[in-house]
């Protein structure tokens, strides 16, 4: 069967998906392209690992989300499985007006589909460029609306999931909002406000966190550390990973420092260690159980 090509456009409603025409000639050629991304992404691949968030994957592993979490994650499966027809043609007239974030092709067959997605970017529209044809013995400015595909596959959608290695690829498609939050300024004053710290000056603790600390804050918040553990108890832990904390009056001290306040939330978060042979501190990559 045919596949049909399409692009994932970002609306004020969310993603909308568009037929991209493509004649018969071009319509094979990419899906060879797509089948071959396809080969190299599953190459090598032995485990599949739920997405939390701060997982980063090895290279034997893809992360994955499930469709049904994401508000925009049922796009590729419900037009898969539409007939093609019913979705509407790009306008190749104003193809760079579209704000498409991603290109994509499947198939749906005997219950199950496989949808193949390339992130698409700004920069693979060659009518924003001065670009150059062959045409005959020379080359010719290239002023039709055109555009490249990507080199490579950003995700993979079969069996109600969404399969992929890089979140930032992932994270300029679909908002991952759901599954990869930041602490929300509430949160982050809820969070200075407990009882296992003291923190002299809230404010400028607000101004020196950054995306990452909000992310770790959140983490923590969700994970209950604070409340299942005294302050006496994280210090001993934090002690025998080489981390010093300050205790006034029953509570830790907030360092001032922006990387000292990240350490201390990526030990609350068990994402800082000590190697038990080097006795070397390390920032994990990924907090895979074993």
């Amino acid at each position: 069967m045919p596949q049909n090509l399409f692009a994932a456009c970002r609306t004020d409603n969310g993603l909308i998906a568009k037929r991209i025409r493509l004649d018969n000639n071009v319509q094979q050629a990419v899906e060879e392209i797509f089948a071959e991304q396809e080969a190299r992404f599953r190459k090598g691949i032995v485990e599949e690992v739920n997405f939390d968030g701060r997982w980063k994957p090895d290279n034997d592993q893809v992360l994955t989300i499930d469709v049904n979490v994401l508000s925009d994650g049922q796009i590729f499966s419900n037009t898969i499985n539409a007939n093609p027809v019913s979705i509407p043609g790009m306008d190749t007239a104003r193809f760079d007006e579209q704000d498409i974030k991603a290109i994509f092709t499947g198939i749906s067959a005997n219950g199950s589909e496989k949808i193949l997605v390339q992130q698409f970017s700004a920069r693979q529209m060659l009518s924003r460029k001065f670009s150059l044809l062959h045409d005959g013995n020379a080359f010719r400015r290239l002023t039709d609306p055109a555009f490249t595909l990507d080199t490579s596959l950003t995700c993979i959608v079969e069996e109600g999931r969404i399969k992929f290695r890089s979140f930032h690829k992932m994270r300029a498609i679909l908002n991952l909002v759901d599954v990869y939050r930041v602490a929300t300024d509430q949160e982050v004053q809820d969070f200075a406000n407990h009882s296992s710290f003291d923190i002299a000056d809230i404010n400028a603790f607000n101004q020196t966190i950054d995306q990452t600390s909000r992310k770790l804050i959140h983490a923590i918040q969700n994970s209950g550390v604070l409340n299942d553990h005294s302050v006496n108890d994280i210090k001993e832990a934090a002690a025998s990973v080489g981390l010093n904390l300050t205790i006034n009056n029953g509570r830790i001290s907030m360092p001032t420092n922006r990387a000292e306040i990240k350490n201390l939330l990526r030990f609350l978060d068990d994402g800082l260690y000590e190697a038990p042979l080097s006795r070397r501190r390390y920032v994990t990559n990924s907090k895979r159980p074993v």
